[in-house]
């Protein structure tokens, strides 16, 4: 039986079913605390976004593929299907769902259709905004250090920092990769992780690097490690921090932040 909300929405263009709430909920709490609306792309590889914040000091671009859906199906000629949504409505609508819960949205060219398949079905019609939004070209950058770091460390080193200032400073050399934040006075705290430390996966340095960035932005996306077990680290010293985030149904986040002075 077609729902009331569901003949409303005509010309359906795609439809997409997520098998998770929780999970997609995790990655646009992240995209809501950077975008107030994000235009989400719907192609034959997948969905993607990709927005930067309006200070223009991080991007942040999410990829899942079309297999990590439950059901994925394009039915644009083109070939691809623009959803543009208000991400702090969007987050709203998905606290409704909780994990292992199946999401689904039909979208149409001027409405967008979110079922969550709870204990009970909810439904909500929304607009399908025209986002337009400046975003640079696919950046591609080089690093003269890429870690690997148990998300859960990094999330708990990104706390004990806030405790004495509003930056944090990551340096790394052959051996160790070092997380530390400077305060009033001579407060500081400091993690250390080496080749032996557990939570170190990975460690490749190039040249021994050291730069500093704001600890608010990483803040952004550090829950993101709730879907996320282990986040790839990379950056040279003075240049852009890339915080990598992969879930095992294979959603990709990439996030990139300019350095602090």
């Amino acid at each position: 039986m077609i729902s009331t909300l569901e003949s409303e929405i005509t010309g359906v263009q795609a439809r997409i079913k997520y098998p998770d709430a929780k999970t997609f909920k995790t990655i646009v709490d992240s995209l809501s605390k950077i975008l107030d609306e994000a235009k989400f792309e719907l192609t034959s590889e997948g969905l993607k976004v990709v927005g930067m914040d309006p200070a223009k000091v991080a991007l942040i671009e999410v990829n899942i593929p079309y297999d990590s859906f439950l059901e994925y199906e394009i039915l644009s000629d083109e070939g691809r299907v623009e959803m543009g949504l208000n991400m702090d409505a969007l987050n709203d609508m998905l606290k409704r769902g909780k994990k292992g819960d199946p999401i689904s949205f039909m979208v149409s060219a001027d409405k967008v259709l979110l079922v969550i398949e709870s204990t009970a079905i909810k439904r909500y019609l929304v607009h399908n905004l025209e986002v337009v939004l400046e975003v640079p070209e696919e950046v591609k950058l080089e690093h003269d250090v890429e870690a690997v770091v148990i998300g859960d460390v990094l999330k708990k080193a990104l706390k004990d920092a806030e405790v004495v200032g509003d930056l944090i400073e990551f340096e790394a050399d052959e051996d160790k990769l070092v997380l530390r934040a400077r305060g009033e006075g001579r407060s500081r705290v400091e993690t250390r992780l080496t080749r032996d430390t557990a939570a170190l996966i990975d460690l490749n340095v190039r040249n021994p690097a050291t730069s500093a960035y704001d600890i608010g932005y990483i803040k952004n996306v550090i829950n993101l490690t709730g879907v996320a077990e282990a986040v790839e680290i990379k950056f040279s010293s003075s240049k852009p921090l890339e915080l990598v985030f992969k879930s095992p149904d294979g959603s990709r986040v990439r996030y990139l932040l300019a350095p602090s002075a």
